[in-house]
């Protein structure tokens, strides 16, 4: 079970992405923060699925999601997924993961 704590880092860092334009759909946490193996200085492992990722990525949006993270919780370590490749994608091993034993955040 991810700490609730954790949880509410990730919804408003998903929500500060959305107010700077970011029209993100969801957050999946995953890793340690899901498994029961996190220590007091592990880091938020976090899909961040949007698509504006799918394709070509934009500089801008990816270094717009590690300065929110850096503001938000330096903890968050933000990985990008575009919505189709969430959806489709069958060969990434961290969509992988993800999918498999992720925690789903909307907001």
């Amino acid at each position: 079970m991810v700490d609730e704590a954790v949880i509410a880092a990730v919804r408003k860092y998903l929500t500060a992405l959305r107010a700077h334009g970011l029209p993100v759909q969801l957050g999946v946490i995953f890793g340690s923060q899901v498994t029961g193996m996190a220590g007091a200085w592990s880091d938020i492992d976090l899909l961040v699925v949007s698509p504006d990722f799918d394709g070509t990525r934009n500089r801008r949006d990816v270094d717009l999601l590690w300065h929110l993270a850096a503001r938000v919780d330096s903890r968050i370590e933000p990985v990008p997924c575009g919505a189709q490749q969430w959806r489709d994608d069958r060969v990434s091993p961290i969509v992988e993961i993800a999918r498999r034993e992720g925690v789903t955040v909307v907001v």
